[in-house]
């Protein structure tokens, strides 16, 4: 190393002075760094204080939590099936029959509640039954199942 300040005729002072400067860079260099992480550390602090966020746009903030607010409840909220809204007017009409009976209308009510019930659950089969054949087709449109206990009519093909 070069002599600096103090110059001198012994190999050892230099050095000593030198480490002794080295010692000193290395203080100087210790506190800018602790000094320049103290800075980072309070404008990290700064960028993640949400109240002064919420203070300079009050609006802003509250938009963005009523949005999150929206996302968070299209998430969690249960999406009910096609066959659950079909099935869900049938089963109240089911009910609202069944009202009548309970409170204690009978002879014809009886009847009527019984042919209601059959009414219903063929009804039920037949839509359950239209729907899974939509549904196994991977979206092609397709008629539901003929046969026993169907109330479609199948189509004849026409032979040109």
């Amino acid at each position: 190393m070069t002599e600096r300040e103090y110059p001198s005729n012994t190999r050892e002072s230099d050095v000593e002075r030198s480490s002794e400067d080295i010692r000193q860079d290395i203080a100087k260099e210790k506190e800018n760094i602790s000094h320049t992480v103290k800075q980072i550390g309070e404008r990290i602090n700064e960028k993640l204080d949400w109240r002064g966020y919420v203070k300079e746009s009050p609006y802003w903030a509250l938009g963005a939590t009523a949005g999150l607010g929206y996302l968070a409840s299209r998430m969690f909220t249960r999406r009910t099936s096609p066959m659950q809204r079909l099935m869900r007017p049938i089963a109240e009409e089911v009910r609202d029959s069944l009202g009548g009976l309970q409170a204690g209308a009978a002879g014809s009510g009886l009847i009527k509640v019984t042919l209601m019930g059959i009414a219903t659950k063929a009804a039920a089969s037949w839509i359950k039954n239209a729907t899974s054949t939509a549904v196994a087709s991977d979206g092609d449109v397709t008629r539901p199942q003929t046969g026993h206990g169907s109330a479609a009519i199948p189509r004849v093909a026409k032979e040109i």
